[in-house]
């Protein structure tokens, strides 16, 4: 229990800006790697967090100022890591370059034309697709799950495309481990969506597996800016996705929890 618990607090700190003030004693490379497996719980958390920020800002602003106060809360609370990752994924596969180049471009930390694109619309699809949903404040809740959910389908026995340095998870995840964030994700589109959730984790899960596919034939792996920009598309993914479902589908979210009577 202890070495879970200090696999937890590791990805914690790892993944977000929050203050771990706890004495872990020796990290060894494991730990990192079946820390993996709570990737899902991080995201929940800072689901939880982002949404009671829009809950409190939303009782007295209007919800619009909700959503961005909300949304600066995320970038806060993981310093905008993944953000950044998307940013420097755009610069360098569109960049036009060699693959050694791309790699290059990637690793550089000004932002070029692309990267400031790919943040503008990034950003701005997540406001209006969190903006047009009939339950804003789940959308908030799931969207982190949502983002760390899929990266086993990125990262399970991918290549690291440099010669120096190695990424902290790329090919190095165990498929209990990536098992162990499947069946999170999964209870939690289930307990959201009902049936549909099972359809919704499907295809976001798809979707990450050929993005992964795109960016390795580009680059010749993966990198840890590639995980982010992965996790910034697949909350982009599912907003669109939900909406979709919702207006031709006619796909109710939390049926399960209201018949359950956990929701009025």
């Amino acid at each position: 229990m202890k070495t879970q618990i200090k696999r937890l607090l590791l990805t914690i700190g790892f993944m977000t800006r929050i203050p771990i003030n706890v004495d872990l004693g020796e990290v060894k490379d494991e730990d990192m790697h079946k820390g993996f497996l709570y990737y899902p719980v991080v995201g929940l958390i800072l689901g939880i967090l982002c949404m009671g920020v829009f809950l409190l800002v939303s009782l007295v602003l209007p919800e619009t100022f909700g959503i961005l106060f909300s949304m600066l809360a995320y970038l806060c609370l993981t310093g905008a890591f993944h953000l950044d990752g998307l940013s420097d994924t755009a610069d360098g596969i569109y960049s036009a370059r060699t693959r050694e180049r791309m790699l290059e471009i990637m690793k550089d930390s000004r932002i070029g034309t692309n990267g400031g694109i790919a943040m503008c619309f990034d950003l701005a699809l997540k406001f209006a697709g969190i903006y047009y949903s009939d339950i804003r404040w789940l959308m908030i809740l799931l969207m982190p799950v949502v983002g760390k959910m899929v990266q086993g389908a990125i990262v399970y026995k991918a290549i690291y495309p440099r010669k120096t340095g190695i990424g902290i998870y790329v090919g190095t995840v165990d498929f209990p481990t990536v098992a162990g964030t499947v069946i999170f994700g999964l209870i939690a589109m289930v307990a959201a969506f009902s049936w549909w959730g099972l359809l919704i984790f499907a295809v976001l899960y798809l979707l990450a597996y050929l993005f992964r596919v795109y960016i390795t034939g580009k680059i010749g792996g993966i990198t840890g800016d590639v995980m982010g920009a992965g996790s910034e598309l697949a909350e982009v993914e599912f907003l669109l996705l939900v909406m979709i479902l919702v207006k031709y589908a006619g796909m109710e979210p939390l049926t399960l929890i209201r018949q359950a009577g956990l929701l009025f």
